[in-house]
């Protein structure tokens, strides 16, 4: 039977963790603050799709407590991508064994990950999945599931590529989508262009999409420059047709639709408002990191990355975030 470790059992890990539990996996979950609710009840999905589910993997509070169930075929990396957080399984990773699986978001996230489990196969992934938790092992998911996955780096080995595809089988067996890209920077460029503008602008404004929209004037095109600076360097990095005036188009379709109804708030905002720390680094810093390694200007999310690190810093000075995080993960006061 094939054995699953969900690295971060929020609302995105909690539905991943219920389409392989479906599909036949046997899954533990470390869980952090929901960890007596999970023990206790289980995880309950009320979802569009899958209706009313409920299902109990095994919780446990460390990747350390999480490594004597071992050892896994997958580890679902589903937490926020923050740096650091590749060191933070290595105890439940077994070399040239364990395949670790990527659910985050952000660019360039895969190179921790390479270069600490050399011998394992990484798949890396697009989340396209409207859930939020809203108390302890109790998540709400909206109509729409889909992972996007492909191997990291994209010429991989056969045994790789393998090992992706019977990702998907699972992900299918479980009633869920997860088609697979021989090579899947180019949606990850575009996810990152999507939440490299939206998830910023919302954070540090306050507002929701559809309110954004309605602000002023000049807030589509904003966000058009941002997706348009992102895409910029997608072609610099080999990917010029990934962030078309067509995909720009189509995003900001999205709020346009929902301004009669309400909007949507992004992931930042969501943890801004919660006074929890966001994912500057993974979004905006590798994407200009990225742009400085090409020699690139990229003014709008040059400013979107210092005014993001600034909203952090008000939240955890310097990198105590970081350490707080590592110790909750793994039991530590």
């Amino acid at each position: 039977m094939t054995k699953v470790l969900i690295f971060g059992a929020g609302a995105v890990g909690c539905v991943y963790g219920y389409i392989l539990h479906k599909a036949g996996a046997t899954v533990t979950a470390v869980c952090r603050t929901n960890y007596d609710a999970v023990k206790e009840e289980g995880i309950h999905i009320r979802s569009k799709i899958f209706g009313e589910c409920h299902f109990n993997p095994t919780p446990t509070r460390t990747v350390a407590e999480a490594a004597l169930n071992g050892p896994f075929d997958y580890i679902i990396v589903a937490s926020k991508a923050f740096p650091g957080t590749a060191e933070m399984i290595r105890e439940a990773v077994t070399p040239e064994h364990t395949t670790i699986v990527l659910a985050q978001n952000g660019i360039g996230i895969e190179e921790d990950y390479a270069r600490l489990y050399p011998h394992d196969t990484i798949i890396t992934g697009v989340v396209y999945l409207p859930v939020t938790q809203v108390e302890p092992g109790v998540v709400e998911m909206g109509p729409l599931e889909r992972f996007e996955i492909g191997t990291y780096p994209a010429k991989a080995s056969p045994a790789a590529k393998a090992q992706t595809q019977r990702l998907s089988e699972l992900w299918k067996a479980g009633g869920a989508t997860a088609p697979v890209f021989d090579d899947v920077q180019p949606v990850r460029w575009v996810k990152v262009a999507i939440n490299a503008s939206w998830n910023p602008i919302c954070a540090l404004t306050l507002c929701d999409d559809a309110n954004y929209i309605r602000s002023s004037g000049k807030s589509e095109e904003m966000v058009r420059k941002i997706m348009f600076e992102v895409g910029r360097v997608a072609t610099a990095e080999g990917y010029p047709d990934a962030i078309t005036d067509e995909v720009i188009a189509r995003d900001l379709e999205r709020p346009r639709s929902r301004l009669a109804t309400g909007g949507k708030e992004p992931s930042m905002l969501t943890d801004v408002r919660a006074r929890r720390p966001i994912e500057v680094e993974a979004i905006l810093g590798n994407t200009l990191r990225i742009a400085q390694r090409h020699n690139l200007s990229t003014p709008y999310i040059e400013l979107l990355y210092t005014l993001a690190k600034a909203r952090n810093y008000q939240l955890q000075p310097d990198d105590q975030w970081r350490d707080i995080l590592f110790a909750r993960v793994n039991g530590q006061k």
